[in-house]
């Protein structure tokens, strides 16, 4: 937003239009302390959502991996400051029909963006602008969603901008994706685009430019947010942070370092199990999982030699779920496999 209003950009501020669905509507009458704003936070595979909410959250709430479908339902991560709760709807990236055959998806995760629009006050969209094939232009499934949702408020994050040096990229950028116009209106200033092709949402009310690896850009959405929560009730207690339950994060997380560490498809046919579960007093938490694999060749591949892989999965997976839970975590994965056919 800097980077813009520097350049004589006027994108800031709009008014949020809340529905009351799934939640107990607030009387006209009726005294409300309390702020709340839910945000759909929607966008292709693998631009960085989850990563996104994780940072917004200073937890790693949604799993993350390099590899796209890490996110395969949607979840909640809530964060509370003050009186206002903000409650991030992460959603699984938009796919084609050949893409949810190719990786075996789930059948809601076709309609879990839908259904998380239709709850969301605010929809956030994330755009990859280091992707030099698709940064100039929204994908038509966004579009599509976002005409779907015209009533409601929209904005729009360029992330991984730390990939790109040009101020003067981003510009273009911002110019071609909104299509030169702010909440339906010409950008002051600016000319009209002469590619008539452009792909691109013209009622975005506000644009941020940020990295959510690294955090650059994320405290001014977040202020951003807190600030257009209207009165209402919230919808967890102060203390929760995910609707998720700890042995559903655990598993999620399994899965998506899987994909980290395993190569082509090989991490998709992989299928964690929970076996044990316990919290003790002190918070700390322990866990073994079971990962069913195919085949014997498969369970040596993800073992590695020696187990020498296999370790390595767990003392990152043990990493990233005490940034999870704030507290120490003791882990085992056993890897089980039907015995080779003679």
């Amino acid at each position: 937003m800097k980077l813009l209003r520097n350049f004589g950009f006027i994108l800031r501020g709009f008014e949020v239009k809340f529905s009351t669905n799934a939640r107990r509507e607030v009387l006209p009458d009726e005294d409300v302390t309390t702020r709340l704003l839910k945000v759909a936070v929607i966008g292709v595979p693998n631009v960085g959502k989850s990563t996104f909410i994780n940072n917004l959250m200073d937890r790693k709430v949604c799993p993350t991996s390099s590899k796209v479908h890490t996110t395969r339902v949607k979840s909640q991560a809530i964060f509370t400051e003050g009186d206002s709760q903000i409650v991030f709807l992460d959603t699984p990236g938009l796919v084609s029909l050949q893409e949810f055959k190719k990786f075996n998806l789930e059948k809601s995760f076709m309609k879990d963006s839908k259904s998380s629009l239709q709850e969301a006050d605010i929809i956030g969209v994330i755009h990859d602008a280091s992707n030099v094939w698709t940064r100039h232009k929204l994908d038509l499934k966004v579009i599509r969603l976002l005409e779907d949702h015209k009533n409601k408020s929209s904005f729009l994050v360029f992330n991984k901008v730390d990939i790109i040096r040009s101020k003067r990229k981003l510009l273009d950028l911002t110019r071609i994706v909104t299509e030169n116009c702010i909440n339906g209106k010409p950008i002051p200033g600016t000319k009209p685009l002469k590619n008539k092709d452009t792909k691109g949402w013209p009622h975005f009310q506000d644009i941020f430019m940020t990295s959510a690896l690294t955090g650059d850009g994320l405290a001014q959405v977040k202020t951003y947010l807190i600030k257009n929560a209207k009165p209402d009730h919230w919808l967890f207690p102060a203390e929760i942070w995910s609707d998720q339950t700890a042995e559903e994060i655990i598993t999620k997380s399994v899965k998506a370092k899987l994909l980290d560490f395993l190569p082509q498809e090989i991490p998709y046919t992989l299928k964690p199990e929970l076996e044990f579960f316990n919290v003790n007093e002190k918070g700390v938490t322990t866990a073994i999982i079971l990962v069913h694999c195919p085949s014997q060749r498969i369970s040596k591949l993800v073992a590695g030699e020696s187990d020498g892989k296999l370790r390595q999965i767990t003392a990152s997976l043990q990493n990233d779920l005490q940034e999870t839970f704030h507290n120490y975590v003791r882990l085992k994965i056993v890897l089980q496999a039907p015995p080779d056919k003679k």
